[in-house]
């Protein structure tokens, strides 16, 4: 009898093991010891309730009426919650790789007039190091644009490379991870429905999809502007992925937001505020507070999607406005990054962003009463 009870608990505990080696597997949780059925009880329930198929995000068309969407047959933002359509996987390449490149090198002449030069002479000098690095390689990103001008293909990949120029100076290039993506852009309405229908989703009311299981985007090009608009869009969904993993909805799409009108003027990006939410430098539509957004994520798909987008975006222009504004983006896209399975809490946002801004409300009410400039990186 008592061997018996030994065998029982012998099985009891491999089988605790086993899941958890699924639990690393499949999801990249740390497997709890101190609630171990509990564990067990978490992780059937997230592996049974995983579709693959279904997209991460998916880009809302702008000018689609309010009668259309009411009667739509389903919502105009067919946006799905990070957690539960995919398994928790790292999809980057790795650190992105970078080169020296500028080194200086200087010498004082008989007359003692200083000399600068990026190649050495043939004598004696010292070297200035500037420290400064640039990046080889950002993207591993496979364009598709059939049937368009070649023209539009190089604009887009020079964008989105700024794009990323501008993200690697809030989190830090260090930080950086090289991202993998697979981006289509289709001309006709009815081949971007198709290809949308034949990955199981619904493309109604959406210009754009970013499938997070296969790590590809298809965009509906309706005209360059707004095509390039969307891709962008969806490319920094496949950013925030590879770089930090799962992250709240507002900071996902406040991003994506963001960096839509990005462009780029010789060394320097610019990023002008989001005209479907501004017009005359001013913003046109009623948004959250901040300290309510962060905690609307389960609103997202019952609620008043444009103003969630809107808030969303209004939210990251005011940190990416100021330093100490993108001091705090920095430590949450860090904190972030440090486990990528998991989404800060709204605690945990609420207690970085008081920390960083003791005045949040009103100096964010404050700042959106005044005109919206254009951000210069």
């Amino acid at each position: 009898m008592f061997k018996t009870k030994l065998r029982v608990v012998f099985v009891f505990f491999v089988l605790l093991i086993a899941s958890a080696l699924i639990a690393n597997h499949f999801t990249g949780r740390v497997f709890n010891c101190h609630d171990p059925i509990g564990e067990v009880k978490r992780i059937y329930n997230s592996l049974s309730s995983q579709v693959t198929t279904e997209p991460l995000a998916t880009k809302q068309l702008k000018n689609v009426s309010s009668a259309t969407l009411q009667n739509a047959s389903v919502p105009a933002d067919n946006h799905l919650s990070q957690a539960n359509n995919t398994r928790c996987v790292d999809v980057s390449l790795g650190k992105v790789k970078y080169k020296r490149n500028g080194d200086i090198f200087t010498w004082t002449d008989s007359d003692g007039v200083p000399h600068f030069s990026d190649k050495k002479p043939d004598f004696a000098v010292a070297t200035y190091d500037t420290g400064f690095i640039e990046p080889l390689d950002y993207f591993d990103l496979s364009l598709n644009t059939p049937n368009l001008p070649s023209s539009f293909n190089q604009e887009l990949r020079i964008k989105l490379n700024t794009v990323f120029k501008v993200y690697g100076q809030i989190i830090g290039v260090h930080a950086l991870k090289k991202v993998k993506l697979n981006l289509t852009v289709l001309p006709t309405r009815r081949a971007y429905e198709a290809a949308i229908k034949q990955r199981s989703a619904d493309p109604t009311n959406t210009a754009g999809m970013y499938f997070h299981a296969s790590n590809s985007a298809f965009i509906h090009y309706d005209n360059a502007h707004s095509a390039m608009r969307t891709a962008v869009h969806e490319a920094v969904h496949a950013i925030n992925k590879a770089v930090l993993g799962y992250t709240p909805r507002w900071f996902n799409e406040g991003f994506a937001e963001y960096f839509e009108l990005t462009k780029n003027n010789m060394q320097t990006a610019i990023v002008e505020p989001n005209s479907s939410w501004t017009k005359n430098n001013n913003i046109t539509k009623s948004v959250f507070s901040i300290d309510l957004l962060v905690g609307l994520d389960d609103s997202w798909k019952k609620g008043d999607t444009s103003k969630l987008y809107a808030s969303s975006w209004a939210a990251i222009y005011f940190l990416m406005d100021t330093q100490a504004g993108r001091s705090l983006l920095n430590n949450i896209m860090l904190a972030e990054q440090e486990f990528l399975c998991n989404k800060l809490s709204e605690k945990q946002l609420k207690t970085m962003m008081y920390k960083q801004f003791p005045n949040l409300n009103r100096e964010y009410s404050q700042r959106l009463k005044k005109p919206l400039k254009a951000h210069i990186f």
